[in-house]
């Protein structure tokens, strides 16, 4: 029993005696281990695509190429590559970006259906909320309410008075676009008859200006920039800005809020990336892209598209776009809108 006891007091103090050795050991291995790399550090690693849910030659396509420009300028030369991928109300180009590697390479020039689309269908190939990360705003771009000029009416207010008596017809650039929903926002406030206020469908701004010009169509909601220079020929008339803001060049003319609170939109353009996107990655880019905007080379660029550059932080885009979903979706249900 004796020889046991001695056996174990030798084992421990021999216990003993290597603990310094061991801890020493321990701190140097810990102290010689590499640092976990910053994933941002050398980003971007390869070429970098932005697809454009439209066919190339219209606004959204040029601030893209616009960005991707000053992008690869500021990333000493580095590939930007522009790919446009219409198809199913930007659906297409979308689930591309959702579905692509978490590594900040594949981005997407997003804009107001990105969150129309999840009030109105319920079988996207997509989560928006989980599976795209919000990393900056680009623009933005007031919205205006139309009306041919035969149609006699001459402000908002005389929009609802006539509609709450006959059926009357608006269009806008697309269905169940921004212009579509901000009709059937204004015919809620308004108190008019869902069956008086109907959304006529065209593909494109060109085939509906054509229409509500030659008074095929009585108003229509479209970006100002597209609109002003039939206003200011006489052609149309301005009813009313849909956006926020009176409009640039018609501050006579009160905005739709001023008589039905709450009736506010705007057109933008976007930067979205993956939603699995390491943060380091997500915040460097809008940084980027956020110095870009605010230079003075990008908006002497765009200066002439009547857009309003304006960038945020990934969590302001995030907080901002959770309410307009909200805010569509109650919209589409309450006028039984669906995409699918």
């Amino acid at each position: 029993m004796r020889g046991l006891t001695s056996r174990l007091e030798k084992c421990v103090m021999r216990s003993v005696r290597r603990t310094p050795l061991l801890l020493i050991l321990a701190v140097l291995a810990f102290a010689a281990a590499p640092a976990q790399a910053d994933p941002a550090a050398d980003y971007p690693n390869g070429p970098v695509k932005i697809l454009v849910p439209f066919a190339a030659g219209g606004p959204t396509d040029v601030v893209a190429r616009i960005l991707g420009e000053l992008l690869s300028t500021r990333w000493g030369g580095k590939t930007v590559v522009i790919e446009n991928r219409p198809g199913a109300g930007t659906i297409v180009a979308t689930a591309a970006v959702a579905k692509s590697a978490p590594d900040g390479l594949t981005l997407l020039m997003a804009t107001n259906t990105l969150l129309i689309n999840p009030a109105i269908s319920h079988s996207l190939p997509y989560d928006t909320a989980k599976e795209l990360a919000p990393v900056s705003m680009i623009a933005v771009q007031p919205v205006a309410l139309v009306a041919n000029k035969y149609f006699e009416v001459k402000t908002v207010a005389d929009v609802a008075a006539v509609a709450k008596k006959q059926p009357i017809n608006y269009t806008s650039p697309g269905p169940r676009g921004v212009g579509d929903l901000a009709g059937q926002m204004l015919r809620q406030r308004a108190g008019i008859p869902i069956q008086n206020f109907t959304h006529i469908n065209y593909n494109g701004s060109a085939p509906a200006l054509t229409d509500v010009i030659a008074g095929r169509v009585p108003l229509m909601f479209d970006i100002w920039h597209s609109a002003r220079r039939y206003v200011e020929t006489g052609e149309l008339k301005l009813v009313a800005s849909a956006s926020a803001d009176r409009l640039p060049g018609a501050e006579n003319v009160p905005t739709i809020a001023e008589t039905y609170p709450g009736v506010d939109v705007i057109a933008f353009n976007a930067i979205m990336a993956q939603g699995g996107t390491p943060e380091p990655i997500v915040d460097k880019l809008s940084a980027d892209i956020r110095a870009i905007v605010a230079s003075d080379i990008f908006l002497d660029r765009v200066k002439n598209l009547g857009i309003n550059a304006y960038g945020n932080a990934p969590s302001e885009l995030r907080a901002w776009m959770t309410k307009e979903m909200a805010r569509w979706k109650e919209v589409a249900q309450a006028s039984n809108i669906k995409g699918d």
